[in-house]
C-alpha cells in the first residue's frame, strides 16, 4: 500500500486518514487508486470506499481484443456497447461519491452525494470535471473522444428505454358503410402493400463504433479519471482551464 496526502486528510478527519491501495501493473498515466481507507486512528471501526471500475475494464481490454481480432459473435458489439456505457456510468459516481467524501466529510459525504448522482448521465460526463476542480476545469467538448463518450450515452439511452408507437402505412381500401353493411370495392378484396421495416437500433452497433467507444473510453480514464482520482488533474486532450469571469 501507498500513503496518499496523509497529513491533508488527518487534518480534515480528525481522526481519519487515507490510504490508498494502488494497482502495480498499471501503467503510470492510467495508475489510480483500487481502494480508498479512511482509518480511525482512536477508534475500533475504519471506513473503505472500494474501487471496483478496474474489473470493469478489464472485462472492457478483453472484449475490445476480441472485436479487433475478429473474434464476433451476435451479442458481442451490444455486449462491449453495454459494458462501455455500465463503466463509464460506474466510474462517474464513483468519482463524485469521492469527491464528495474531500468535501464534505464522512458524516456528510452521502447526503451530499445523492444531488451528483441524480444528475443525468449526460450531464454527469459534460460536468464532473468542473464538479470536481470547483470550477477551475471543464471538459473539452470539442475533443473525439468527449463526442463518442456523448454519443455512446445517447445511444444507449434509446437502446436500453426503446419503445414502440403505432405507425401509419398505406393500404387505401376506401370501403363504405351502407344500411349497416361494409362495403368493399371487388377490385379491392386482394390488395397489395409494403411496410418500412425501420433500421433497428441493434444495427447501429458496428465493429468501427465499438472501437471508437473503447479508445474514448480508455481517454476517459486517462485524461480525466486517473488525474481526478490522483489530485493531479491539470489540463489535457479531454480538460481545459475555464474562461475566468
Amino acid at each position: 500500500m501507498n500513503l496518499w496526502n496523509i497529513d491533508k486528510f488527518k487534518e480534515k478527519y480528525h481522526t481519519f486518514a487515507t490510504i490508498c491501495d494502488v494497482m502495480p501493473n498499471l501503467k503510470k498515466e492510467t495508475m489510480q487508486p483500487t481502494g480508498r481507507f479512511l482509518i480511525n486512528i482512536t477508534g475500533d471501526k475504519s471506513l473503505y470506499l472500494w474501487n471496483g471500475t478496474e474489473v470493469y475494464f478489464d472485462k472492457l481490454r478483453r472484449a475490445y481484443s476480441d472485436i479487433i481480432n475478429d473474434n464476433n459473435s451476435e451479442y458481442l458489439y451490444f455486449g462491449f456497447f453495454t459494458l462501455c456505457a455500465a463503466t463509464l456510468e460506474y466510474s462517474l459516481n464513483y468519482i463524485l461519491v469521492n469527491h464528495c467524501i474531500d468535501t464534505f466529510g464522512v458524516d456528510k459525504y452521502r447526503a451530499k452525494s445523492k444531488r451528483y448522482l441524480s444528475i443525468n448521465f449526460k450531464e454527469k460526463l459534460l460536468k464532473v470535471t468542473s464538479i470536481v476542480s470547483n470550477g477551475k476545469y471543464i471538459s473539452n467538448e470539442e475533443n473525439i473522444s468527449f463526442k463518442y463518450l456523448e454519443e455512446l450515452i445517447s445511444l444507449r439511452n434509446k437502446m436500453l428505454h426503446n419503445k414502440e408507437f403505432l405507425n401509419e402505412f398505406n393500404l387505401p381500401i376506401n370501403g363504405r358503410e351502407e344500411g349497416g353493411n361494409l362495403i368493399i370495392p371487388i377490385d379491392k378484396m386482394k390488395i397489395e402493400f409494403e411496410i418500412e421495416n425501420p433500421k433497428n437500433l441493434m444495427d447501429n452497433l458496428t465493429k468501427e463504433k465499438c472501437i471508437n467507444y473503447g479508445n474514448a473510453l480508455g481517454d476517459f480514464k486517462k485524461y480525466i479519471m486517473t488525474p481526478i482520482l490522483i489530485y493531479e488533474l491539470t489540463e489535457n486532450l479531454m480538460v481545459k482551464k475555464a474562461m475566468e469571469q
